[in-house]
């Protein structure tokens, strides 16, 4: 219990009074082109990334925004920093990755772990993520929707306009496809 009240008091402070990274926008013409969650070309996964946590209801569907601002890591790798009431969308080559988050310029250590939420991610399929905090356990990837070809999702499959739209900031090739 100890633990658990640790964590969100540290949650708190730092989302209180937290720096906000200076986001890489994306182009009007990209947005237009992502705002609607759907699946991509074949040759590669897109990922929707946004602070908070989904949870779906027979009737509708809640969001649960926290004011963290979230370093996002694949397979280890800072690709870039999603703010609060922003959506990152990256595409990524298809194939299995390990993602996990971490407040904005913090490193794990013994007071933050960060669980890592690995899966496959297959061409021609859209996810939409979620870095969270799950007390007691701490920052962790929540999966939403999968959105395929043959799988739409819901009939009103799109971005609030409340978010803003952006893309990774350092994010290599290896990894990101334009």
């Amino acid at each position: 219990m100890r633990e658990f009240a640790l964590l969100v008091a540290l949650a708190l402070a730092v989302g209180a009074c937290q720096p906000r990274s200076a986001p890489l926008m994306a182009t009007a013409d990209y947005e237009h082109q992502v705002r609607r969650i759907a699946a991509p070309p074949s040759d590669r996964a897109r990922l929707y990334i946004f602070t908070g946590k989904h949870q779906a209801h027979a009737l509708l569907t809640t969001y649960t925004l926290h004011d963290v601002t979230a370093d996002l890591y694949v397979d280890e790798t800072k690709i870039g920093t999603v703010n609060p009431k922003e959506a990152m969308v990256v595409d990524i080559v298809p194939g299995r990755y390990s993602l996990h988050w971490l407040p904005l310029n913090n490193t794990e250590g013994l007071l933050l772990k960060s669980k890592r939420f690995e899966t496959e991610f297959a061409g021609g399929t859209a996810h939409v993520l979620f870095a969270n905090i799950e007390p007691p356990f701490g920052p962790e990837i929540a999966p939403g929707i999968v959105v395929t070809p043959t799988n739409p999702g819901p009939a009103n499959n799109v971005i609030p306009p409340l978010f803003k739209i952006v893309r990774p900031a350092s994010c290599p090739p290896t990894i990101c496809l334009p």
